[in-house]
């Protein structure tokens, strides 16, 4: 595990203790910390930047709300704050479209089939890797988009889905070796790095 993660997710799981006990200025620093991971992951689903607004204060607002109830056995508190984050975008997706089942939501949780993984490729595949990204099933787009897109680590993201880190893991190592045998026409090798464990 990276020894940054660590100091931040200790960091955070301080914060939010001292914040619980009433610390206003470590509330104000977690939130300084947090928003930006909160406003991107939910700015790149919504295309009205209110909607943004409004759902980032609602995450907040529920955040200070139930600081008490944070279990840092379950994982860290990014994890625990995007999976909130998660949850008021899809109670604003059903409001929006009345009743619809939170599978007929997948395409919007995934976020946009180009995000993800633009930034680890060439340019000039940037197509490609946009057109095979959209043949993915929504529910992997939006691990992809969590794991690089929004930078989550597979532990966080398990924290968010109903999938073990094991689950986690395969699918995403899975996804980006077919992904890249199909964009880059790169055979499978024993000696790549397994980016979806990190």
């Amino acid at each position: 595990m990276d020894l940054r993660n660590v100091i931040r997710d200790r960091r955070h799981a301080s914060l939010l203790q001292k914040a619980h006990r009433g610390d206003t200025k470590a509330f104000a620093a977690l939130f300084d910390e947090l928003h930006g991971p909160v406003f991107a992951y939910l700015d790149r689903r919504l295309p009205d930047i209110h909607d943004t607004e409004d759902l980032v204060s609602i995450v907040f607002h529920k955040l200070l709300k139930t600081l008490s109830s944070f279990d840092p056995q379950r994982g860290s508190v990014t994890a625990w704050l995007m999976t909130m984050a998660r949850h008021a975008l899809i109670d604003h997706l059903r409001r929006q479209r009345d009743t619809v089942d939170v599978n007929g939501l997948a395409e919007v949780l995934a976020g946009p089939a180009r995000d993800p993984l633009t930034g680890m490729i060439r340019t000039e595949e940037a197509e490609r890797v946009q057109a095979e990204l959209g043949l993915l099933p929504a529910q992997t787009r939006e691990l992809i988009a969590l794991r690089y897109g929004e930078g989550l680590r597979c532990r966080e993201i398990t924290a968010m889905t109903d999938l073990s880190e094991d689950a986690v893991k395969q699918r995403l190592s899975r996804t980006v070796r077919a992904l890249r045998r199909r964009v880059c026409g790169r055979p499978e090798t024993g000696g790549e790095v397994d980016y979806a464990t990190r």
